[in-house]
């Protein structure tokens, strides 16, 4: 259970936060025994993505839904930052139509996830208002970066019902020197320590998976989703160089790519104890009146097992 503390922030919440995940597979596989587990009350579901493509905006890793579902979704759309240097006034209708399209469960909530910049905020911001007009009788709420909850002169306040805290992906990810770049309490503490409540309701996501990140000649090269720890082990390919970090002794195949002798492997892991204790400890920070759910990114990782 999470931790609180009474008369944190000038707008505390009045009840513990409800859990929720993240479901970012393209195929729907709504895992019912970890949801019960954690007694959540909804899914956030990936619908697709869209990025700039071949001079426009294209939709991708659209959902396949081949089970039905007992519990609340919320359509989710992720859209890459360049698209709202590009983007034109239909995009907003396009949006609207392809989730009503591609999801086919009832929802009361559309989320849209974007890393925004002083410099697209006016393009995104102007999209998130056309798309609250288009579904008059829906929630429309965003994903808040670390750095836009800390920043919010240079950053602005989105145009939404509600917005989510993105409390991962914290690390400099093309550094091989970086610890991990999915979660680092400390530099989370940098950006919400001693910060006003935000001025919409505000949940909190925090993260549960694994990755290995891969480097050649000092640079980021490949990302690989929950790699394959007993390849790892083979020292007749792989040099353990610390804990979590390899060398490519040998070259070969590995989760599908070829890699090459002196390429670097660092692995990545947020697992769900800290994910947990993270969450204990930012919600007394960063909930305010309005704020209702902890929701963990993603429910499909192999970190629930352990």
């Amino acid at each position: 259970m999470l931790l609180f503390l009474a008369g944190c922030g000038e707008a505390p919440p009045t009840a513990p936060p409800q859990y929720a995940f993240y479901h970012w597979e393209t195929r729907l596989d709504p895992h019912p025994g970890r949801v019960a587990e954690y007694g959540a009350d909804r899914l956030y579901i990936k619908v697709f993505d869209v990025s700039w493509t071949d001079g426009r905006a294209e939709p991708s890793a659209l959902l396949e839904v081949t089970d039905s579902l007992k519990m609340a979704a919320v359509p989710v759309v992720f859209i890459t930052n360049e698209v709202f240097t590009h983007s034109g006034p239909d995009l907003a209708a396009r949006i609207a139509g392809l989730i009503e399209q591609r999801f086919p469960f009832p929802f009361g909530e559309v989320q849209i996830d974007c890393d925004w910049t002083a410099g697209t905020r006016e393009a995104y911001f102007a999209f998130l208002r056309r798309l609250g007009e288009l579904l008059p009788d829906k929630q429309v709420s965003c994903t808040v970066r670390l750095h836009q909850y800390r920043d919010r002169d240079a950053q602005g306040i989105p145009p939404v019902d509600r917005a989510v805290l993105m409390a991962y992906n914290t690390g400099d990810l093309g550094s091989w020197e970086t610890e991990n770049s999915i979660v680092d309490t400390v530099v989370i503490g940098r950006y919400t320590a001693g910060q006003p409540p935000y001025p919409l309701p505000l949940d909190l996501a925090v993260a549960v998976y694994d990755w290995a990140a891969v480097y050649r000649q000092g640079a980021l090269a490949y990302l690989i989703n929950e790699p394959d720890l007993t390849e790892l082990a083979d020292s007749s390919r792989f040099a353990a160089l610390a804990p979590l970090r390899y060398r490519v002794d040998r070259s070969t195949y590995f989760a599908g790519l070829y890699l090459y002798r002196n390429d670097l492997i660092r692995r990545e892991v947020a697992d769900r104890r800290g994910a947990l204790r993270l969450a204990a400890s930012l919600w007394p920070q960063i909930a305010n009146r309005g704020s209702e759910r902890v929701i963990f990114y993603r429910i499909g990782s192999r970190q629930w097992r352990d």
